[in-house]
């Protein structure tokens, strides 16, 4: 898949967890089933970004061909936030909200970490065959059940 803003837009919006998505009886991220959620700590809050844990998983490979045409992206290197927007093919965005869709599919997929570095913080990429995923239900109690891991290429289920 070629990194065009449409095609993050897209996979984004595929899976993205969305608020009308939700059972009706849960009213809260804590009491939303089968959400792989990630709270981003923000200058005035905390944003919150839910994603379908198995589309996380089937589309982990599309992320890895989307994040492996951002120019200078390794893992023996770090970019700056901005320059998640280079492909390199020249600029794919500079809307900061899309660029926050490639960022957080990659985390969210276990391929991308920010790091802090000579007193900035960088983003790194995390070698496919290190990352590991936790995929994780949270029940109608609001706790938090281990349903499988996957490792590089492998995927584990938990069982019960």
């Amino acid at each position: 898949m070629e990194l065009t803003r449409e095609n993050v837009n897209q996979l984004f919006s595929e899976c993205e967890w969305k608020i009308e998505d939700w059972p009706k009886e849960a009213t809260s991220i804590e009491n939303a089933p089968d959400v792989a959620w990630m709270l981003i700590p923000l200058p005035n809050g905390i944003n919150i970004a839910g994603f379908y844990p198995d589309k996380i998983v089937d589309y982990s490979d599309t992320v890895s061909e989307l994040l492996d045409q951002v120019a200078y992206l390794s893992e023996k290197t770090g970019i700056s936030f901005p320059m998640l927007g280079r492909s390199k093919n020249g600029s794919w965005s500079e809307d900061i909200y899309e660029i926050q869709k490639l960022y957080l599919l990659g985390v969210v997929t276990d391929q991308l970490l920010a790091l802090p570095t000579n007193g900035r913080i960088v983003i790194g990429r995390i070698p496919k065959e290190k990352s590991m995923v936790d995929i994780v239900s949270v029940d109608e109690k609001g706790e938090a059940k281990l349903l499988a891991k996957k490792l590089g290429d492998q995927y584990y289920k938990v069982d019960d």
